[in-house]
């Protein structure tokens, strides 16, 4: 479905946002990201720390993760929740993700090149510290939760992976080369001229 809603600032009381969750808390946690959304990227999925746990947001905001089909998006705020960092991470970025089972939850691994930057930046603004060395680190998610996004982030990642080899198969044929299959057709009599002309004509227009 198609949301609309006025966040109060200028400039985004018209934001819309594609999603079928319609879990009101979670709807909430969409409406803060949604500046970052595409007009045709659509929400998959919401998750948000627990808190009062090890690992968890206990005085303050908890960070909460939005797995859209073009990204995965962090929002990271502070103790007050008056500052946010948002960062949004597209699936052909992320190299590796994991679950790591817990007790009380789960933690959700996710390794891409600059994570570890980002984790510095976090820890020095004051914001609540979401990675470990190499990788960004989402903790104390539900057990549940933590799987269901976990096996969506894997699902986006070969669908990208996938979209990227098609997309280089396609490219991998010149237009020289279609236009010499043409040629050989035209030489050996089995398209006219007229033919191999508006043939070749549509390939360069294609392309």
């Amino acid at each position: 479905m198609h949301m609309p809603f006025g966040l109060g600032k200028k400039g985004t009381e018209n934001v819309s946002f594609n999603t079928d969750i319609i879990d009101k808390d979670e709807l909430e946690e969409i409406k803060k990201v949604a500046h970052k959304l595409d007009s045709n990227e659509k929400v998959l999925f919401v998750a948000k720390q627990m808190r009062n746990i090890p690992g968890g947001a206990i005085i303050s905001s908890p960070n909460s993760v939005i797995a859209t089909n073009k990204q995965l998006i962090i929002r990271n705020p502070t103790m007050m929740g008056m500052r946010e960092n948002i960062e949004g991470i597209p699936y052909d970025k992320i190299t590796s993700v994991k679950l790591e089972k817990g007790l009380f939850s789960s933690t959700v691994v996710i390794r891409s090149p600059g994570l570890s930057e980002l984790s510095r930046l976090s820890k020095s603004s004051g914001l609540i510290a979401w990675g470990r060395g190499e990788d960004g680190t989402i903790d104390a998610l539900p057990k549940d939760k933590a799987e269901q996004l976990v096996k969506i982030i894997n699902q986006q990642i070969e669908i990208v992976k996938k979209s990227n080899q098609q997309s280089s198969s396609a490219g991998g044929v010149s237009i020289a080369d279609e236009i010499s299959k043409l040629a050989k057709l035209k030489a050996d009599g089995l398209i006219t001229d007229e033919e191999f002309t508006k043939m070749k004509q549509d390939l360069i227009n294609r392309k």
